[in-house]
């Protein structure tokens, strides 16, 4: 039995890990390579295993860093079944639905090469099989459990264990303590290996508490102002714990009403549904909608889902509120935004969530004065603020935490998505604090278990 790294290698996009038995192969996620320079050329090489020869595809999220290249799988020969929980699986429809129609914006645009067609994310989507948490599956001589990850909806880590006794857990993404809606994370079972996340290896996020004050003190000085607060956020998560907190704040009287802006389609249809599935919701969640309380609404938001519907925003009067994708602002409405808003003091900028290296938003992230929007070049004069407790990962306490409390200490850790000092760090503390071996693994490496 052996695991071999084809992704996320000290870096944080990409994820992609093949285990392998006597007799079967599963690939863990299959994500796209974001953010970096050479991003592009990576996603298109070809898949240095045959994807025909994969049993199955377990999908643990459905962020584009995991699922972003299953189209590609399957274009390349892989005709196996993928398994994921049920809001996974119509999720990740949206989210490579919406990669794909700004590939074609680029194709179109740029005469950028198409990385799949349409027709292969019908086909994966044939073979797609919800699996719910806790449920077993048996795929060859593996048995298969996904469980709460508590990272976005519907999120799962994934324990296997072999008919030979050997077993493995990958930890997909972990989620940050106090997210609204989400459960906490699962604990580990008593496995023999871990691979684990570590995009926040190296950092401990601000107290959560200070969470909502500091979003309401900056819609205050929004208002005060009559500015505008541009808020780039993921379309799964990020985006939904925003609207949950103004939604409570907002009915509590705490901030007065305010035009707030849904523009992201993507999040509009993620947001739908999560609304399917309560049955996913924490204990708090399912109080409130007892309630008659729509957790993701409050007066003053708009959702804004044709691009004639966003282009007027540009006309609404301030202050107000705009919430749009993508969240690391290297695309999407929220670069038509940027360049309207980014050159006012009178205006904020709020970062929510990872911002990796090569993109827009690390740019903003660091404190650039200059940056270049849609090849214009735009002065930076609003405020940027950050709320790392946001974010929608683990930190390495949080990460530390998660091994130390699992029913076994595994044997063994391999630190993955995260960026060489995260990764390297997380390793190190692992060794120094819990004492288990623990290495961050290179781009191809294999080991065997």
């Amino acid at each position: 039995m052996k695991i071999t790294f084809f992704g996320a290698t000290r870096e944080v996009t990409g994820s992609c890990n093949l285990l392998e038995g006597k007799q079967t192969r599963i690939l863990v996620d299959c994500g796209m390579f974001q953010g970096c320079n050479l991003c592009d050329v990576k996603n298109f090489v070809t898949f240095p295993f045959d994807p025909s020869t994969v049993d199955a595809l377990i999908i643990t999220h459905a962020h584009l860093d995991h699922v972003g290249r299953i189209p590609k799988l399957v274009k390349e020969g892989f005709r196996g079944k993928i398994y994921a929980t049920p809001p996974t699986v119509e999720l990740a429809k949206i989210v490579l639905q919406d990669a794909f129609h700004i590939m074609k914006e680029d194709n179109e645009r740029e005469q950028r090469p198409l990385l799949y067609e349409e027709k292969d994310i019908d086909l994966a989507f044939e073979n797609f099989v919800p699996l719910d948490y806790s449920h077993d599956l048996e795929v060859g001589e593996f048995t298969i459990r996904l469980r709460d990850a508590g990272h976005i909806f519907g999120s799962s880590f994934v324990e296997i264990h072999s008919s030979n006794g050997k077993s493995v857990a990958f930890s997909g993404d972990l989620g940050n303590d106090g997210a609204r809606v989400l459960r906490q994370t699962a604990q580990l079972s008593a496995v023999d290996t871990l691979v684990i996340e570590s995009t926040y290896g190296n950092r401990i996020h601000e107290d959560e508490s200070a969470r909502a004050s500091k979003l309401k003190e900056i819609i205050l000085r929004t208002v005060k102002h009559k500015g505008v607060l541009v808020i780039p956020a993921f379309a799964i998560e990020r985006t939904q714990q925003i609207l949950y907190e103004m939604n409570a704040m907002v009915e509590h009287g705490v901030l007065p009403p305010i035009d707030t802006y849904l523009d992201s389609p993507m999040a509009i249809k993620a947001t739908r549904v999560m609304k399917k599935y309560p049955q996913y919701y924490d204990a708090e969640a399912l109080r409130t909608i007892s309630t008659g309380d729509d957790l993701f609404d409050f007066p003053g938001l708009r959702l804004t889902e044709t691009r004639s519907e966003s282009i007027l925003i540009n006309d609404a009067p301030q202050p107000k509120i705009i919430i749009a994708g993508s969240g690391m602002m290297n695309g999407g409405r929220i670069q038509h935004h940027l360049r309207r808003y980014l050159s006012s003091k009178n205006n904020s900028l709020l970062i929510i969530g990872y911002q990796a290296e090569g993109t827009l938003g690390h740019d903003l992230y660091e404190g650039k004065k200059v940056v270049t929007v849609l090849r214009d070049r735009i002065h930076v004069k609003a405020h940027v603020e950050s709320i790392g407790a946001y974010s929608a990962h683990a930190d390495q306490r949080k990460l530390l935490r998660w091994v130390e409390t699992a029913q076994a200490k595994p044997k063994q850790i391999y630190c993955t998505h995260g960026d060489e000092g995260a990764a390297v760090a997380l390793a190190t503390n692992f060794k120094e604090q819990l004492d288990i071996p623990a290495e961050a693994p290179k781009f191809g490496q294999t080991v065997e278990l």
